[in-house]
C-alpha cells in the first residue's frame, strides 16, 4: 500500500509538470508577440528581485523566532536565519517534512530543542500560507477580473472597490479567528513539551496578539515578494515597472505559492505553482503569452539560485558559531 501511494504521488507530480510544460509550449508557439531576449540591464533586474525575494523571508524568521521563544526557546535572530533559508531547501523534497527536520536540527542545539523548533516551524508554515491564500482571495478580483466580468455581468463594481471589500472581509474573518487558533497552537505546543504537565501547559503561551502580528508581518512578506515578480516582469522586457500593479502581482505570488505549497506531491509546489501563475499572467492585459510563460519560468530560477545561494552563505559562515546548550522544558515560561 504504501509503494502504491507513493507510485501515485509520483504519476500525479509528472502528470502535473507535463500539463503544465505542455501548455506553457502551447502558449509560446502560438503567441503572435516575439518575447525579447534578455539584456544586461534585464539581468540586472533579476539580481535585484533575488534579493527582494531573500528579504521578504525576514519577517517569516522573526515570527517563528518569536513561536519559539513562546516555548521556551532562545534561539538569535541570525542562527534561526541561517536555520530558516537552509530549510527552505528541503521543499525540494516530496512530503516538504524534510523543511522541518533542517530547520529543527540547525537550531537544537543553538537554544531550541527539535521537536518544539519542528513544532514552531509548522506553525510558522501554516500561519504564513494561510495569510497567503486569504490575501489571494482578497486580490482575486483583480487577478480573475475578466473571468469575473464574463461570468457575473451583474457586478458594477470596479476591481479595485471589489478587492477592496473582499479585503475587509477577510481581515474581519481573521482578526476573528485570532483567539481560536492562537488557543489551538498553544494546546498543541504544550503537548510538545517533553514530559509535561498542567503547570507548563499553562506556562507555554502562543497569544492572539502574537499570531495577529504575525499575519501583519506575511502581509508585509507577500508584498514584497509581489515586488520581486514585478522586478522579473520588468526584467523580462515585457512591461515598465508600474507600481500600481504591485497589488496584482502580490495576489499572483500570494496565490501560486501558498497553494502550490498546500499540494504535497508537488515538490516545493513545482507545476502547480507555475501553472496558478502562468494562468494569471497570461489573463492580464499588455502581457503577451510568451512572456507570461518567460515570466512563470525565470520567477521558479530566480527564486531558487536566490534560497540556493544565501542558505550556502548562511550556513557556511554562521557553522562555527558558539552553541548554546538546549532548553530545559522546566523552565518554559509565558513570552509574546
Amino acid at each position: 500500500m504504501s509503494r502504491l501511494r507513493t507510485l501515485l504521488k509520483w504519476l500525479l507530480f509528472a502528470l502535473v509538470v507535463g500539463y503544465v510544460c505542455y501548455h506553457g509550449y502551447r502558449l509560446w508557439t502560438q503567441s503572435d508577440v516575439p518575447q525579447r531576449p534578455l539584456s544586461a540591464a534585464g539581468i540586472g533586474w533579476l539580481v535585484a528581485a533575488g534579493v527582494v525575494y531573500i528579504v521578504s523571508w525576514l519577517p517569516s524568521v522573526w515570527f517563528w523566532r518569536e513561536l519559539m521563544r513562546a516555548v521556551g526557546g532562545h534561539v538569535t535572530f541570525r542562527d534561526a536565519a541561517r536555520a530558516y533559508y537552509c530549510g527552505h531547501l528541503g521543499k525540494y523534497i516530496p512530503g516538504k517534512a524534510m523543511v522541518l527536520v533542517i530547520r529543527a536540527a540547525l537550531v537544537k542545539d543553538r537554544g531550541c530543542p527539535a521537536l518544539l523548533a519542528a513544532v514552531t516551524a509548522s506553525y510558522e508554515t501554516l500561519v504564513m500560507m494561510g495569510t497567503g491564500v486569504a490575501f489571494g482571495a482578497a486580490l482575486a478580483p483583480l487577478l480573475f477580473r475578466d473571468w469575473i466580468a464574463a461570468h457575473v455581468p451583474s457586478l458594477r463594481l470596479a476591481p479595485a472597490y471589489q478587492a477592496l471589500a473582499a479585503l475587509v472581509v477577510v481581515t474581519v474573518v481573521v482578526a476573528g479567528s485570532l483567539p481560536l487558533v492562537a488557543r489551538l497552537l498553544s494546546w498543541i505546543a504544550a503537548k510538545a513539551v517533553p514530559d509535561s504537565s498542567l503547570a507548563r501547559e499553562q506556562h507555554v503561551a502562543i497569544s492572539p496578539r502574537m499570531i495577529g502580528a504575525g499575519c501583519l508581518a506575511f502581509c508585509v512578506s507577500w508584498v514584497a515578494q509581489g515586488l520581486s515578480l514585478g522586478m522579473i516582469v520588468h526584467g523580462a522586457g515585457d512591461a515598465r515597472l508600474d507600481l500600481s500593479d504591485v497589488p496584482l502581482w502580490t495576489g499572483a505570488m500570494a496565490l501560486s505559492t501558498s497553494l502550490g505549497f498546500a499540494v504535497l506531491f508537488a515538490p516545493g509546489g513545482l507545476g502547480v505553482r507555475e501553472g496558478i501563475l502562468l494562468a494569471i499572467l497570461n489573463s492580464q492585459p499588455g502581457v503577451s503569452s510568451q512572456a507570461a510563460v518567460a515570466v512563470t519560468v525565470l520567477s521558479r530560477i530566480v527564486s531558487f539560485v536566490a534560497e540556493l545561494v544565501i542558505s550556502a552563505i548562511l550556513f557556511w559562515s554562521i557553522r562555527s558559531s558558539h552553541k548554546v546548550s538546549q532548553v530545559d522544558p522546566a523552565n518554559v515560561g509565558p513570552r509574546e
